[in-house]
């Protein structure tokens, strides 16, 4: 059975923020209006994030809502990379400045709201700022990204990248390079949690070298990757994690030759 929160809808967003004249954002899918008299709208960042202590320190901030037309472009810019080390509107065209003095984005988006922070509430890993409107602005006539569409649509698919030995197909994920061997990749394999622990790693400045994804702490458990420069090894265990999805499928036929593997190299 599906989890239900899974049904729970996302959109997508980006939220800029500037501190001593220096532009930041990053991609957040939590913002919605809280009440309209006085106008005022929520947002959610996770404590990792620059973007957070930006809008921590300086209490403004500009949300600008992602539309279908959005490139992946877009995503990589603002949600791949750390602010705290790399210049995320370097040679950045597609944007204007607020009143705020923030920056908002003027493709791929459909509006934009500013905010001024008027309460904070600690949410553990995340803060939520709570803000008054102070600026707001239609951008185009299209519909809003969903993060379902986002998966379906604008996110790049893993990809077939050649045959084993035995002929089967070899299939690798074209953001975090994690490779998947078989005909069909299993209906509920999601690459997103790896995505994420990869965006992880980037903000705190691991890139080539070191631990990219481990097991459970980052929702992926059996699963280790350690990154040695452009390679990534995959230790057995994700083979332990494939079969586990199979197994939670009711699908021990598929299951029952990767644990057989397993057996095999662990006497």
């Amino acid at each position: 059975m599906q989890d239900a929160m899974h049904s729970l809808t996302y959109g997508l967003f980006v939220v800029t923020a500037c501190l001593y004249g220096r532009d930041n954002g990053c991609i957040v899918n939590t913002v919605g209006q809280v009440t309209s008299s006085p106008n005022r709208i929520s947002i959610t960042v996770n404590k990792s994030n620059y973007t957070h202590d930006m809008i921590h320190e300086t209490g403004i901030f500009t949300v600008s809502v992602i539309s279908e037309q959005a490139d992946f472009g877009l995503f990589k810019r603002f949600g791949f990379q750390s602010g705290r080390t790399a210049d995320k509107f370097a040679g950045f065209t597609s944007c204007k400045r607020t009143e705020n003095w923030t920056m908002y984005i003027t493709e791929g988006t459909n509006a934009y709201l500013s905010g001024k922070v008027v309460q904070e509430i600690d949410l553990g890993t995340h803060t939520m700022f709570i803000a008054d409107v102070t600026e707001k602005g239609i951008l185009s006539d299209a519909p809003s990204v969903t993060y379902a569409y986002y998966l379906e649509h604008i996110k790049p698919k893993p990809e077939a990248v050649g045959k084993t030995e035995s002929g089967q197909t070899v299939w690798r994920c074209t953001i975090c390079g994690y490779e998947y061997i078989g005909e069909e990749l299993p209906e509920d394999f999601v690459f997103e949690n790896l995505d994420n622990a990869y965006s992880r790693r980037k903000e705190i400045g691991v890139r080539k070298y070191g631990r990219m994804c481990y097991g459970e702490s980052d929702n992926m458990p059996g699963l280790v990757i350690d990154r040695y420069g452009d390679d990534p090894a995959l230790y057995i265990e994700a083979t332990y994690e494939i079969a586990h999805i199979y197994m939670k499928k009711k699908k021990y036929d598929r299951a029952e030759p990767l644990l057989n593997e397993i057996l095999n190299i662990y006497p």
